[in-house]
């Protein structure tokens, strides 16, 4: 891979979970209010990491089962993934392992490198009425279930680690995935750090 390829970074997970509100935080610096369930939505950037500029894709995509095909349309090109669930909701938390591994493992260029993102963190300030929340430590388990090469909690509405999303699944494009074997610390990894190769 070199700088001058367009790296496609697509964003899977449930609807609702968040994906069109992180895509339009990062392009349009804004929030969505409403909840508008999507097909397919793209933003090109133009990325600095390590001192080098690349060309990247992301690519939002629709989370219910009725879109499967539409999605895969978009995994062969794939060179990462963000992997979205919504503390609030216990079940996107859940269909990580449960639906959207199996789902991306059927890809013939798997293992992908993979971010696993947490939204909706602002929630957290405004549990004002206890609601069971998914904690950070629940999505550090996961992640080292899936052998996530990052794990980030964010905040589309407060804007909280948008731009850290987009620039950690960068990174994990240009290191690669987990190798299976590899030992993990503290929900995050090692390699993350090495600097992309162009």
């Amino acid at each position: 891979m070199t700088s001058h390829d367009v790296i496609n970074i697509v964003i899977v997970g449930d609807g609702a979970v968040g994906k069109t509100c992180l895509l339009h935080r990062y392009s349009n610096e804004t929030f969505l209010d409403s909840y508008v369930p999507t097909v397919y939505d793209k933003e090109d950037f133009e990325l600095m990491l390590n001192g080098t500029s690349y060309n990247v894709r992301l690519i939002d995509t629709a989370g219910q089962e009725d879109y499967e095909r539409v999605r895969r349309l978009f995994y062969k090109e794939a060179k990462a993934f963000i992997l979205c669930y919504s503390i609030e909701n216990r079940a996107s938390f859940e269909n990580i392992a449960l639906k959207w591994i199996p789902e991306l493992k059927n890809i013939e260029n798997w293992p992908i490198p993979l971010v696993l993102v947490a939204t909706k963190t602002d929630l957290r300030d405004e549990n004002l009425r206890g609601r069971p929340l998914i904690t950070t430590e629940e999505g550090e388990a996961m992640a080292d279930k899936i052998f996530a090469n990052r794990f980030i909690e964010c905040s589309a509405k407060k804007n909280v680690r948008i731009k850290a999303v987009v620039h950690e699944a960068l990174r994990a494009a240009c290191n690669g995935p987990i190798e299976r074997n590899e030992k993990k610390s503290s929900g995050s990894l090692c390699s993350i750090f090495s600097c992309c190769q162009s």
